[in-house]
């Protein structure tokens, strides 16, 4: 396994320096990117920082991310990820905790987070447009000539010397710390050594099959592992291309599929979130990846459910590769696929270059077919967790990881994911794992997608219940599925309550956040709707306050995306949803992404009516 100083230096080969590393807003090669990463090198060393400082980054602005972030792995910096969409409160605790040397961060966020004062240095991130010939007349002019000093990124890269990185780095310095999501407390930080990070990355290089002119297509955000490291640095370990030409929303679904043509994608890095609308609106684009060039689809990040997952294959002919792996495990821990040897549906695999393990509350490893958390161990692994002991105790032992999940192999090898321990919900005195709940409901027809989770109760303790969104135009009532619930589960397993909702809402990575699902359940109505022309507006208008969260009272058919808040692409997406519920209509692709006033959503859907 080559070290981080070697993976970099292979940058420097001459027969590479034309070859494309990402596609974002724009082109960039990798000679674009090794003349970036000599002047952050300068900046850093005119900072005065040294190997194992570390710096906090945050922007919108993908090159900058990725340069930066793979500046600090090239000088090693332990480089720290905010999502720049975090709250002002998190933000802080999150600064206070790591201590950082600097901050690396979107210009507006030093007001809007309050930063000034809070690190030794900032430095922010603004693109501003070029004025024409401006950048030939700097590079005319001395530096001592009074022209005034640029302070912020990436303008500061005009005036900065180039400087080489060190000569070695210690495989077990900290790479990087990532946030593990969490709603009810300061997320804990996962700290990756570079050892870890290459170890995982050769051996997704192998499970993928990847190659020096592959195309990866992965447009995940960067604050999460599967962003950050299955993108720029998938891409420079095996200096191939990323594109990331856009972010994912509803209207950009169309570009998905077109991308995969346009640009000659190889593999395509996703989560279950997005291939369920993909899935959901796939009209015209069946044999998107059906051509010669295309090798793999690659989600992870949240279980994937044996339904969608079968649907999308046999819509789509082709095969999805299931990766599992935590934030601790940097990427990947087990892959299903790619091959039909390693293919089984509703499996997270095999576990690659690391060692699986079941256990009991006793602490004893079980045998195939039996449940228990589940266990790794490898390179792979966190080397801690950052200033939390009590964490990393708890969750590191003898070597071996606690992953918190519930597992059980079969008599071939394979891996499932039976659920998380964190989430049993004990009812009556009876275990309830909801992950159980929700395959079952999840795989009734008319469900798109489900949740369960306990919520207090005095007689149980917990009662369990489940919310529920209906696929487009399907029709099914609470004793419906509660029939079909005692089918496939026990009594005690069956939910209390059933509700149905508009949407689930996630993370960033796909994780459903159980805290806001339950907030949401106590305020759950149905929406019911009068038959005759007046129903379409006042359908519209309801629809549009249950999604965009906005008093209906305050609404009228002339607002739009402009003008009313709270109307982002996830928002747009439970806006349309909403209207295909409750008057039992499907849209396509193109009437969605036109569909950005209320006029326009009554003048479709009075059309698909009539």
């Amino acid at each position: 396994m080559k070290d981080t100083v070697a993976i970099f230096k292979r940058l420097e080969d001459k027969k590479i320096q034309s070859k494309l590393f990402a596609l974002l807003d724009k082109k960039y090669t990798y000679a674009d990117l090794n003349a970036g990463l000599a002047k952050v090198t300068g900046f850093f060393q005119e900072k005065g920082l040294a190997v194992g400082d570390r710096l906090i980054i945050s922007s919108r602005d993908n090159y900058a991310v990725s340069l930066l972030f793979l500046s600090c792995l090239r000088n090693g910096i332990t480089a720290m990820m905010l999502d720049p969409d975090m709250g002002t409160v998190r933000a802080s605790e999150l600064i206070a905790l790591t201590e950082p040397k600097g901050l690396l961060v979107d210009h507006e966020l030093v007001e809007e987070w309050n930063l000034e004062g809070k690190t030794d240095f900032i430095l922010p991130i603004k693109k501003e447009r070029q004025k024409k010939g401006l950048l030939f007349k700097k590079m005319l002019k001395s530096k001592n000539n009074g022209q005034q000093k640029a302070t912020t990124f990436p303008a500061i890269l005009n005036q900065l010397e180039t400087a080489d990185g060190p000569a070695q780095l210690d495989p077990e310095n900290i790479a990087y710390i990532l946030f593990t999501s969490g709603s009810t407390s300061t997320p804990k930080a996962v700290q990756i050594s570079h050892r870890a990070l290459w170890a995982n990355l050769n051996t997704i290089t192998k499970v993928y099959n990847l190659e020096r002119e592959d195309r990866v297509f992965n447009i995940l955000t960067a604050y999460h592992t599967d962003g950050i490291i299955q993108g720029p640095v998938l891409a420079v370990l095996n200096t191939l291309s990323w594109y990331h030409p856009f972010e994912f929303a509803i209207d950009k679904i169309e570009a998905i599929f077109d991308s995969i043509y346009k640009y000659r994608i190889t593999h395509f890095i996703t989560v279950p979130t997005m291939l369920a609308f993909l899935n959901k609106f796939s009209d015209g684009f069946e044999d998107t990846f059906d051509n010669e060039d295309f090798k793999s689809i690659v989600t992870s990040a949240s279980p994937f459910e044996s339904e969608l997952w079968s649907s999308f294959e046999q819509k789509f002919n082709t095969r999805v590769v299931n990766n599992y792996g935590l934030t601790e495990t940097v990427a990947g821990a087990s892959y299903c696929g790619p091959s039909a040897a390693t293919h089984r549906l509703g499996s997270v695999g095999v576990p690659v270059d690391c060692e699986f393990k079941i256990i009991n509350e006793a602490g004893e490893a079980v045998g195939d077919n039996e449940s228990g958390e589940l266990l790794i161990k490898g390179e792979n692994l966190l080397t801690n967790y950052f200033n939390n002991e009590e964490a990393t105790a708890a969750a590191l032992k003898d070597g071996w990881f606690h992953t918190g999940d519930y597992a059980k192999r079969d008599e071939d090898g394979f891996y499932y994911i039976v659920g998380r321990k964190k989430n049993l919900i004990i009812s009556g005195g009876i275990n309830i794992q909801p992950e159980e709940v929700t395959a079952v409901l999840n795989a009734h027809p008319a469900i798109m997608e489900s949740a369960s989770l306990g919520i207090p109760d005095d007689i149980f303790g917990e009662k369990l219940v489940a919310a529920v969104v209906l696929n487009a135009g399907a029709s099914v009532d609470e004793l419906d599925l509660v029939e079909h619930c005692r089918k496939e589960l026990e009594e005690a397993k069956v939910p209390k309550d059933i509700h149905f909702v508009a949407g689930i809402p996630k993370t960033g990575s796909g994780k459903i956040k159980y805290r806001e699902v339950e907030e949401m359940l106590k305020t759950t109505r149905e929406l019911v709707m009068s038959n005759g022309d007046q129903a379409y507006a006042q359908g519209i208008l309801a629809a549009a306050a249950d999604a965009f969260k906005v008093d209906a009272s305050k609404l009228d058919m002339k607002g739009d995306s402009m003008t009313i808040d709270g109307w982002d692409s996830m928002a747009h997406l439970v806006f349309i949803t909403n209207l295909e519920d409750q008057f039992k209509v499907r849209f396509n692709s193109k009437e969605i992404m036109v569909m950005n006033t209320l006029a326009e959503a009554e003048q479709i859907l009075a059309a698909k009516l009539n």
